[in-house]
């Protein structure tokens, strides 16, 4: 008797411990996604890559905390002045979506995001680029759109690479400001805050809307 007392203590302290573990990781996990809406600098998505950085080195098997780390420091790149400071961050980016797409293969939001990280990485320096990145990020992001035809993200970053390229061509934009309005009402759509699922991206929707309506 004695000695099941002792297994249905250890028993009920281990599934104690593991929600205490949990609550631990949503709070990280809540507190990095505060710290990345809210920055407006270079400083403030540091502090929230290295947020991430940390969850993602306890919680192993978790997509999401790679995947927010490389978020940050893809903005970072897209902020970072100089070639090589843009690829250093890029590169601490891919290494994050990598590890997301290894948990994760088959997802749509870590392939969309991969393909934002191939884009951040033609735009710092899009002249000596173009031609070797330009077909890796619209194949990227079209085989995130072919995991999930509605995912706004995926959508909206094809039609941002789309419109830059009928632009340098001098073609028509209108398929690209198509895609563009189709995400619209997608992000709308999406509920904030009531899980870590991805839900950035608006701001490049509306900077789309603004092109296409001048």
């Amino acid at each position: 008797m004695k000695k099941l007392i002792i297994i249905l203590g250890l028993i009920v302290a281990g599934f104690s411990l593991k929600a205490q573990n949990q609550q631990a990781y949503i709070n990280a996990m809540v507190k990095g996604l505060q710290t990345l809406g809210a920055a407006q600098s270079i400083e403030d998505l540091q502090s929230a890559a290295g947020q991430f950085e940390r969850i993602a080195g306890v919680a192993k098997d978790d997509w999401y905390a790679p995947y927010y780390a490389a978020l940050s420091y893809t903005r970072i790149g897209l902020m970072a002045d100089g070639i090589s400071t843009k690829d250093e961050y890029i590169q601490q980016a891919k290494q994050h979506v990598d590890k997301a797409l290894e948990l994760q293969p088959k997802n749509s939001e870590v392939k969309a995001l991969e393909g934002f990280v191939y884009l951040a990485q033609l735009a710092a320096d899009p002249n000596t680029r173009g031609q070797m990145l330009s077909p890796k990020v619209m194949q990227t992001l079209n085989e995130a759109l072919a995991m999930d035809k509605e995912n706004p993200r995926a959508m909206v970053l094809l039609a941002q690479m789309q419109y830059g390229m009928a632009e340098f061509f001098g073609s028509p934009v209108e398929n690209a400001c198509a895609l563009a309005k189709k995400s619209e009402p997608l992000f709308e759509a999406e509920k904030q805050g009531q899980s870590f699922d991805p839900t950035w991206g608006v701001d490049v929707a509306k900077e789309m809307a603004q092109k296409c309506n001048n």
